[in-house]
């Protein structure tokens, strides 16, 4: 027969309002049975520890069941067993929040009034054995590829097919920069030549300096004073110093010694 043990707040006035409490909660044949009143005033370790089956607690004020004092209660309790508290001016909805944050999950309303729990029927403390699997058959099993580059749903892309024809045309070369006529020949220089055409061409002589050229030179361009970064592939002057336009240039006796 389970134990039971009922807490009061306040003395029992008689034995028949016992025995209605406990039958309304279904321990009418629970033995050995234990009273104990003033429960507000109760201290730790004033209860034995996993020594009854069903614990019955009534107050007479809203708020008297505290977490501490249900805490007590709980350890009191085998695992498994059933926890009643009746609490008049609280609700249900409060009783059940108080005993969860006691530890009682699962608390439903009691046929008799109040609020019913059951305590985990797993133990403070307790230890389960685990089943591992031996070395040698972790080390057998091979190890599952995180990820992988080849699928069956995998869709490649021919990297071909996203090119055109106009891609795969080779472009044109540019245009050379000149501005000569094309004959039936090739092009050749015009009249009014400015890419080098008529310097550089077949009939092209080398351009000479003069003692007229020397002694009153004259540009055509006017870049040719200015020295062989400013002169063109044609230019007469090129290798002379820069010199002022209409002076005679005066060349140094040792223009034409090699340097050793």
């Amino acid at each position: 027969m389970p134990a039971c043990l009922v807490l009061t707040a306040a003395p029992v006035a008689s034995q028949g309002d016992l025995t209605t409490l406990l039958a309304a909660q279904g321990l009418s044949d629970a033995a050995p049975l234990a009273l104990a009143t003033s429960s507000g005033t109760l201290a730790a370790g004033a209860l034995p520890v996993a020594a009854y089956d069903a614990v019955v607690s009534v107050a007479q004020a809203p708020g008297h069941h505290t977490v501490a004092l249900l805490g007590l209660l709980g350890a009191a309790l085998k695992p498994g067993g059933k926890l009643v508290v009746q609490e008049p001016g609280s609700t249900a909805e409060a009783l059940q929040k108080v005993l969860l944050l006691s530890g009682f999950p699962g608390a439903t309303a009691a046929p008799g009034g109040g609020v019913a729990a059951t305590k985990p029927s797993w133990a403070t403390g307790a230890k389960a054995a685990i089943a591992l699997k031996p070395r040698s058959q972790q080390q057998q099993q091979p190890a599952a590829a995180t990820w992988t580059l080849a699928g069956d749903d995998d869709e490649l892309v021919d990297d071909e097919a996203l090119l055109t024809e106009e891609d795969k045309a080779r472009p044109a070369a540019p245009a050379a920069n000149d501005d000569c006529e094309v004959g039936a020949a090739g092009r050749k220089a015009c009249k009014n030549c400015t890419c080098g055409r008529a310097e550089a061409g077949p009939d092209a002589k080398p351009a000479q300096l003069t003692k007229e050229m020397l002694d009153n030179p004259t540009s055509g361009c006017g870049s040719c004073g200015l020295g062989d970064a400013f002169r063109c592939a044609g230019c007469p002057y090129r290798g002379l110093p820069a010199f002022e336009m209409g002076k005679k240039i005066e060349l140094p006796s040792d223009f034409l010694a090699v340097d050793l």
